[in-house]
């Protein structure tokens, strides 16, 4: 009986030797998979990382990026395209340059249709010549400089902001005669809508000016035709070397359309055969308006003396 006990012991002896090298083995197993999942390779962690920052982390340079954009353009893919393919580039070693798209018009009216001033933008002049809301607008800070504080100019900023493109006009500004935009009265926006056109309304060509110049405002008994027609007529709007806006300086601007009357103001004669024989008075070079004093339109005199 003893004898046959010998056998069973050795092979306990096997089987437990056995299953200790299958736990050592299993353990020092199960000891790298987990310093394999602590420690992933690096370009899991870039990965990681860079899906974990924000654009602000990256791009703090942005002017004014923590004041207007904190408070009207939180989201910065809302405004900027491209995002998914921006961190493609960087996760590849790229720059990433060029991934960014700034936004065009169609990006800005996802968010501003709803804005009355805009209602109209289909209709605008700017519209028309495909320009877009960031060839004005920026998206984190003012697109030109505060306001001078030289007395000499005070232009206001959206007047400034037009200048840049409209330089023609605004060198009108610097003419004797002058609507008072540089000395900061009045903007280009408070005769010029950005974002609309006068034709959409039932307003006349001179309505504009009416609105300001109202003391000249008809109907009138008798009128003057050029004043109903276009006030463009006889004044530039942006700026003149003549007084009171003229495009071209008295007696010259009412001869274009008014010839010197045979008889009257110092010329000729009431005689057919003396038409012609008499040189022009000084009366006749002389302001206009200083007897014609009533030239926008009179409800008393029909020829607009008083």
């Amino acid at each position: 009986m003893k004898i046959m006990q010998k056998p069973h012991l050795l092979n306990s002896i096997i089987i437990s030797f056995i299953l200790l090298i299958f736990c050592e083995m299993g353990f020092a197993q199960g000891e790298a998979t987990v310093q394999k999942d602590t420690n992933p390779p690096k370009n899991i962690i870039a990965k990681k990382q860079l899906l974990d920052l924000t654009c602000l982390d990256c791009h703090q340079s942005v002017k004014g990026i923590n004041t207007r954009a904190a408070n009207y353009h939180g989201d910065c893919e809302t405004c900027h395209t491209g995002a998914e393919e921006h961190r493609d580039e960087l996760l590849k070693g790229q720059s990433g340059n060029g991934s960014i798209a700034f936004p065009q018009v169609k990006e800005c009216m996802n968010c501003h249709k709803v804005d009355k001033i805009l209602a109209n933008w289909e209709f605008s002049e700017h519209s028309k010549g495909q320009a877009i809301c960031t060839e004005c607008h920026t998206l984190h800070a003012a697109p030109v400089p505060g306001k001078s504080h030289l007395a000499g100019n005070k232009i206001d900023n959206k007047s400034a902001n037009c200048s840049k493109c409209h330089q023609d006009v605004a060198s009108r500004f610097n003419m004797s005669s002058h609507h008072p935009v540089n000395e900061g009265a009045m903007s280009c926006a408070s005769c010029h809508d950005p974002h609309g056109s006068p034709r959409i309304t039932l307003k006349g060509k001179n309505d504009q000016c009416l609105g300001c110049h109202q003391a000249i405002r008809g109907p009138m008994v008798f009128e003057h035709a050029p004043v109903v027609e276009d006030c463009m007529s006889c004044h530039d709007p942006h700026g003149a070397s003549s007084r009171r806006l003229l495009s071209v300086s008295q007696p010259m601007v009412c001869l274009q359309c008014h010839s010197i009357v045979q008889g009257k103001h110092g010329y000729g004669s009431s005689e057919p055969s003396a038409v012609g024989t008499r040189t022009i008075s000084g009366a006749v070079l002389r302001n206009c308006t200083n007897c014609h004093s009533a030239i926008h339109g009179s409800h008393q005199d029909p020829v607009l003396r008083y």
